[in-house]
């Protein structure tokens, strides 16, 4: 197995994984946070997404009018164009303020989901028609300013940060069950 191919049943697994845990959960669920600051199971789950989104389309070298958020609709239903916003202007929830994470849409599971499907099926779609993973060696144009920043790189980056964010719902769907709970014997 390459390592780009690799990188892609990791993927899969990762969705499978996020699948697992967030698609019966309600509403009320994927809106639930820790505190004020803190982010919730949704909103998680769409940074994951976003992220492969934007990724795939930076490793084709695309523009930002071509990713899944605007080209598959989502913007448009949502009435939230993520673009400009954040790290970069990548509209991935990172480097968001409060005001702007809040500003994200209430997607359902079953939403959250249908776009997460679509990154990383496109993600993975990519890595797998790459010749080699020698492919991914290659410098990402824009990334690393005295330092260049190879695919590989960016993808482990994302990747880990996907991975951690599956620990991250797993840990808030245990905090919200404890809080319930403890509403429960008040």
């Amino acid at each position: 197995m390459q390592g780009n191919e690799l990188y892609a049943d990791l993927i899969a697994s990762l969705v499978e994984g996020t699948r697992g845990e967030v698609e019966k959960l309600s509403p009320q669920g994927l809106a639930w946070q820790p505190d004020a600051e803190g982010n919730s199971i949704g909103v998680t789950v769409w940074h994951v997404s976003r992220w492969l989104d934007v990724v795939t389309r930076v490793f084709q070298e695309k523009p930002a009018e071509d990713e899944l958020w605007l080209t598959r609709g989502w913007a448009e239903r949502t009435g939230y164009h993520a673009q400009g916003i954040g790290y970069r202007g990548l509209g991935a929830l990172t480097g968001y303020t409060q005001q702007e994470v809040a500003a994200i849409p209430a997607l359902s599971a079953e939403d959250l989901l249908a776009y997460l499907d679509q990154a990383s099926g496109a993600l993975r779609a990519y890595l797998l028609s790459l010749p080699s993973f020698e492919a991914l060696l290659q410098p990402v144009p824009g990334w690393g300013k005295e330092t260049p920043v190879t695919k590989d790189q960016l993808l482990k980056v994302v990747f880990m940060g996907c991975a951690g964010h599956l620990g991250e719902i797993k840990a808030l769907k245990a905090m919200m069950k404890r809080a319930q709970v403890a509403r429960t014997i008040r």
